[in-house]
C-alpha cells in the first residue's frame, strides 16, 4: 500500500487530501483574531493543530481525530468556536474523507460543526451558509463582503 505525499504551498497533500498552514495576517479592517492552522511532519506522522477560538469568541469547543493507514498517522486537534466571525487558518479534511480512502479511525472527539464556509481573502470574514441561509454560489455576482466590500471572487471555500 503506497501513500503518495506531496509538498504543496503551505503544507502537504497526503493520499490526495490537503493539510495546510495558515496564520493571522492582522488587517486594518478587523482586530487580530489570533487564529491559525499548523501542520508538522515527523517522518510518517503528520500533526495538524488549529485555533479558531479568539479573545472575542464565547462559544468554544474542541474537536479532532487520529487516523492511520499502514505506517502513516494523521493527528488533528482543533480549538474551534461556534460564534467565530473571522478565521485565518485552514480546515483539515473531515475524518470521513480519510475513511473513504481506506484510513482506519484510531480515535475521534466530537466533529466539526460548520461546513460550507467561505472566507474573504482580504479581511478574513467568514460567510457561513448555515447562518446566512443562502448557498454562496447562489449569491448574485455583484455581491460584496459586508465588512471590506471585496467582491465575491475574493472569497475562498474553506469546506
Amino acid at each position: 500500500m503506497e501513500i503518495y505525499i506531496e509538498k504543496i504551498p503551505g503544507g502537504f497533500r497526503v493520499d490526495g487530501l490537503e493539510l495546510k498552514n495558515g496564520k493571522c495576517g492582522c488587517t486594518s479592517i478587523l482586530p487580530c483574531c489570533y487564529s491559525y492552522s499548523k501542520v508538522k511532519r515527523n517522518s510518517n506522522h503528520f500533526s495538524f493543530s488549529a485555533k479558531a477560538s479568539t479573545p472575542s469568541t464565547k462559544d468554544n469547543f474542541k474537536w479532532g481525530y487520529k487516523v492511520r493507514k499502514g505506517s502513516y498517522i494523521i493527528e488533528v486537534d482543533f480549538d474551534d468556536a461556534r460564534d467565530k466571525v473571522i478565521y485565518s487558518g485552514f480546515y483539515p479534511p473531515s475524518v470521513n474523507e480519510w475513511e473513504k480512502r481506506g484510513w482506519e479511525i484510531i480515535s475521534s472527539i466530537h466533529d466539526r460543526e460548520d461546513y460550507n464556509v467561505w472566507r474573504c481573502a482580504v479581511c478574513k470574514w467568514l460567510y457561513k451558509e448555515k447562518d446566512q441561509g443562502i448557498p454562496f454560489e447562489k449569491l448574485q455576482s455583484d455581491w460584496k463582503c459586508p465588512v471590506c466590500k471585496a467582491g465575491k471572487d475574493s472569497f475562498e471555500n474553506l469546506g
